[in-house]
């Protein structure tokens, strides 16, 4: 049996199709709208420090050890100048090992100054350096000066700067003896002088004489003071 619809049935039936429709497109759209309002509210709670909080953090480890950095610098130093202020005293305490201090003319020549400054009694022994025989001179005084225990000194009669003022001091004039001995004693008085070639029991023993304050028979000539002049 055919069934006829009403115009009226069929109106309303394409309405609630068009209500469907509608209400389905509306659920989409509230949908993705729900989704994508969600994402930066989930997100909210994840938002970094601000710079200038991690500044700040970052920032106070590095100052303290800055400060422990500065006080070890100042401590150092503090120590180093302690140090320094004590080797500077102990440097003006100290003397030079085996510096006697001696009191010496200030017009004798430079390395007799030094020698008597060390030793009371000095041993010079001159020569010429063109000479064999003198060598063997300065030989047996260096070995005579060393039995006695007295200071020696080497003197070329060439030598201007100092052999020229040992002349000049002699006592009475005239020339040094080539090759000789002269034993020196503090603070520069000539005690004995020896002219030409004096073996080592010689100088030995004229240096002991002088050391102990006895006139020998070694000395070949009078002995008397180098100078008069003050030191």
């Amino acid at each position: 049996m055919n069934t006829t619809i009403s115009p009226q049935i069929r109106i309303l039936a394409v309405v609630g199709l068009l209500a469907a429709v509608g209400l389905g497109a509306s659920l989409l759209v509230f949908g993705h709208g729900s989704s994508k309002t969600a994402t930066p509210a989930a997100t909210t709670h994840a938002t970094p420090r601000s710079s200038t909080q991690t500044t700040a953090v970052h920032t106070a480890p590095r100052t303290h050890s800055t400060r422990a950095k500065a006080a070890q610098a100042a401590q150092a130093a503090k120590h180093a100048t302690k140090t320094h202020a004590a080797a500077r005293t102990h440097a003006k305490k100290a003397k030079p090992v085996g510096f006697r201090g001696n009191r010496v003319y200030a017009i004798l020549p430079a390395p007799l100054k030094w020698a008597l400054a060390h030793h009371k009694v000095v041993v010079v022994s001159l020569y010429n350096p063109s000479s064999d025989v003198d060598a063997i001179s300065v030989a047996e005084a260096h070995a005579g000066a060393i039995d006695a225990g007295a200071g020696f000194l080497l003197v070329s009669v060439l030598d201007n700067k100092v052999a020229g003022i040992l002349t000049a001091l002699l006592p009475g004039g005239g020339l040094l003896p080539d090759p000789g001995v002269l034993v020196y004693r503090a603070p520069g008085d000539i005690a004995v002088r020896l002219d030409g070639f004096a073996d080592r029991a010689s100088v030995a023993q004229a240096a002991t004489n002088v050391i102990t304050g006895v006139a020998g028979p070694t000395a070949s000539a009078a002995a008397g003071p180098a100078t008069t002049g003050t030191p």
